[in-house]
């Protein structure tokens, strides 16, 4: 004997011997590659016979394997081959025995065996490689193609029940993806499979058999075969370009040894098309992700071009992006179509045959509108890769973007890889408009926030100012001379109050204002009336207004904006023209208009008319809020104002409002008369002491008793002592605002009655809750005269 027993000598006491690896044989040979029970060697006379008990790995006379179960003759000093041991019967063998090698070794896993000698590939089996290989061109879906090899694998070996591909990423080694199920196509479920085989056939990157697991018990990886009911397991791994992609795993429930020897290298060939199919796979998600990729896999597959020119093709054609493959022409000014793909044909809406071999200009015009011509030329001149993004019109006169990417092939031709993105440029186009209005919202509440505040402060001033006017109106009544100063004063403030009331207004921070049925037609004349000096005779004018056109809204604010355009016109004629005012119904609209013959507006200009502030008259001269505050009130009004201009022609202003369904103007009757107290006492509450004075002059004027309480806390504790009928609060000071002062002096002095008097208007600056408003009599907003004084206060107590 040779081997692990090399130089022994056994002496036979007896018949019939058996030889193996477990203790129980009358020979006993510790080596991994020979069975349980092995061998039987039986002596009859001087002759014997030898008997292959179903090993793993067989048994060799004299280098020719033996069938098993079979007796067969052995003459003495012929060499006998089980595993790595060889010996002979009465005679020492010849030392010139043929030696022979293992097929691939098998991954041990502490207890596997190795399959002995290589057998030719049946033809079958050449028939199951050539059945994947066609499966693997006929599909780029990585899924579908191994569970068509699984198919195949299922049909070839009968006796297998389960089986698994598992996709491992070779980098950080993990399983990536799974495709296992049972032969069985009843049984829809995954099957399990033994992730040790798995984990060490990836490791060692060696295939692994296990033909019969309980032979080998006692192992830990006997045992967990043994727990997942496994008789036998054939693993191989997938390998592709020196990289594991994953393993492809059989084994039986029911029965070992269930594969044939050959089996190994079956599954080892088939592991070479299943690992192609996969970095195929990663090679068309590439080309998908990333431009640069694209070029490298186009560079990859044209060197694979001569092995698989078919699988190249399944590439080609069903990529996402347009591929287009040119050939130089006319000494590189023009480029021959030599093929496109599917993506191509869809995109452009072209059919293959009808263009190939024509020119690309030919065929596509817009290649050189575009300058994409151009850096065809350059690509091909200078064999440097090209990036192009280009705007052209579709046959349907639409407007479409394509991204081209641009190489040149080691064989010449140059190849166009390229997306239709225009329905990304429109998301960004609508994303950026989107933004724009976003910012211009941001800025108009911005701009609407500082007027708001400036409007408080201008009209606690204002108030100081109108108070004291009328108080010294009143007290100094006899004096003409006098009294012509404050009227100039008042008007003054009026004018204030107006220009306060178009910032709010232009910031859409004006609040609600009082609507009523009034005819648009009579608003247009009278603001006409009210503005025609502001025209001299070089600017003729025409009115063309039809009557009845009513509308809900607030008389005074259309006559500003009527004012607005009137003055915008004029300023658009220095050298005189024609101003047209037109106004008609059009069915449920009141449509007014008006136009001027004067300088008109670049498109520059038109893109920031209505941007508050913007302005091209002379500093001084304008403020830049008409139009903004123009358009303020017609939103207002639940309409709309458009425009269109002309350089040197002029520009017209059209104005849609909705026409009221009542035909009859509201009237509103003002009372002049001042309604006086007879002394009740009237709270009157405010941080400013300029406007406190003069709020408590114009009280003691209408003859109540004033008590001015400077803030919040004062009012607080002279509410106490006086109990006032009527308390006169500002909303907004320090320490304690009003409103939070009125509920707690509410809530001690149950039957007193409150009006703010504010320079916020009723619905800002944090706008006033229902519960709030319960309490609240009245609410004016700064400044207030006597006149209103007077109304408030008189309702406030009979109420």
């Amino acid at each position: 004997m040779n081997g692990a027993s090399e130089n022994r000598t056994f002496q036979f006491d007896k018949d019939t011997v058996y030889i193996g690896r477990s203790s129980e044989n009358d020979i006993r040979i510790k080596e991994k590659h020979i069975s349980r029970t092995h061998l039987k060697i039986t002596r009859k006379g001087d002759k014997y016979s030898i008997e292959d008990l179903g090993s793993g790995n067989g048994t060799y006379v004299n280098g020719e394997l033996i069938p098993p179960k079979k007796e067969c003759e052995v003459n003495p000093g012929v060499p006998v081959r089980i595993g790595d041991t060889v010996f002979s019967l009465d005679e020492p063998y010849r030392n010139d025995v043929p030696s022979f090698v293992h097929p691939t070794t098998a991954s041990d896993c502490q207890n596997n065996t190795a399959e002995i000698g290589r057998p030719l590939t049946p033809a079958k089996n050449f028939e199951l490689i050539y059945k994947v290989s066609a499966a693997l061109m006929q599909s780029l879906d990585i899924k579908e193609t191994l569970e068509k090899i699984l198919d195949y694998i299922f049909d070839l070996m009968k006796r297998i029940e389960r089986g698994a591909i598992v996709l491992i990423d070779h980098r950080t080694g993990k399983i990536t993806d799974v495709i296992s199920r049972f032969k069985d196509a009843t049984k829809d479920i995954s099957a399990p499979y033994s992730r040790s085989v798995v984990n060490k056939v990836f490791r060692e990157r060696k295939p692994m058999v296990l033909y019969d697991v309980l032979e080998e018990k006692g192992r830990d990886c006997s045992q967990s075969m043994e727990a997942m009911r496994v008789k036998c397991v054939l693993c191989v791994p997938l390998i592709s370009r020196s990289k594991v992609r994953g393993v492809l795993y059989v084994d039986s429930l029911s029965r070992p040894h269930g594969f044939r020897k050959d089996d190994v290298d079956l599954l080892t060939v088939l592991s070479g098309p299943a690992a192609t199919a996969i970095e195929n796979a990663m090679l068309h998600s590439r080309l998908q992700d990333d431009v640069h990729d694209k070029s490298k896999i186009l560079s990859e597959t044209e060197k694979r071009l001569h092995k698989s020119e078919s699988h190249l093709k399944a590439i080609f054609d069903n990529m996402k992006s347009g591929v287009i493959v040119y050939e130089g022409a006319n000494n590189g000014n023009d480029f021959i179509i030599l093929d496109l793909n599917k993506a191509a044909q869809r995109i452009e809406k072209v059919r293959k045959k009808a263009v190939l071999g024509k020119s690309a200009v030919a065929v596509w015009p817009w290649i050189k509108d575009t300058g994409l011509l151009d850096a065809f030329r350059e690509t091909a001149k200078t064999n440097q890769p090209a990036h192009k993004t280009v705007s052209i019109l579709t046959k349907e006169r639409e407007k479409a973007w394509r991204e081209f990417y641009l190489y040149n092939l080691p064989s010449g031709e140059m190849v166009a890889i390229y997306d239709d993105i225009t329905d990304k440029i429109k998301a960004e186009e609508e994303h950026d408009a989107l933004q724009e209005q976003l910012f211009a919202s941001q800025k108009m509440d911005s701009i609407g926030t500082l007027a708001g505040g400036i409007a408080h402060n201008f009209r606690n001033i204002l108030q100081a100012i109108s108070g004291n006017i009328e108080y010294l109106d009143m007290a100094q009544c006899d004096r003409d001379e006098m009294k012509e100063i404050l009227k100039r004063v008042h008007d003054s403030v009026e004018k204030a109050v107006d220009l306060i009331n178009n910032l709010l207004q232009f910031s859409r921070k004006g609040g609600r204002f009082e609507a009523a049925h009034v005819d648009l037609s009579e608003v247009i004349t009278g603001t006409y009336e009210l503005g025609k000096k502001l025209f001299d005779g070089k600017i003729k004018i025409r009115l063309e207004l039809e009557k009845g056109l009513f509308v809900k809204g607030n008389r005074s604010l259309l006559s500003q904006v009527f004012l607005n355009l009137f003055t915008n016109a004029k300023d658009a004629m220095p050298e005189g023209g024609v101003l047209t005012v037109e106004a008609r119904k059009e069915g449920s609209t009141v449509i007014a208009s008006v136009s001027d013959t004067g300088i008109g507006m670049d498109n520059e200009v038109q893109k920031r008319i209505f941007e508050p502030f913007f302005t091209l008259k002379e500093v001084g001269k304008g403020t830049g809020l008409g139009l903004s505050t123009s358009l303020g009130i017609i939103e207002q009004h639940k309409g709309t104002i458009k425009f269109s201009s002309t350089p040197q022609k002029g520009s017209t202003f059209t104005i849609s409002l909705p026409l009221s369904k009542h035909q009859q103007i509201e009237s509103v009757v003002l009372s002049n008369v001042l309604k006086h107290g007879y002394g009740q006492k009237i709270l009157i509450v405010d941080d400013e002491e300029p406007t406190l004075m003069a709020l408590s002059n114009l009280v003691k004027t209408l003859s109540y008793e004033a008590i001015p309480c400077r803030g919040s806390i004062d009012a607080l504790e002279k509410a106490d002592f006086f109990r006032p009928e009527v308390v006169l609060m500002d909303r907004n000071m320090p320490e304690l605002d009003g409103i939070t002062c009125m509920k707690k002096m509410a809530n001690k002095h149950p039957g007193t009655r409150f009006i703010i008097v504010s320079g916020y208007e009723d619905s800002g600056s944090q706008g006033i809750d229902e519960e709030t408003r319960a309490l609240i009599r009245g609410y004016v907003v700064k400044p207030v005269g006597l006149e209103t004084l007077s109304e408030i206060l008189s309702q406030a107590l009979v109420s």
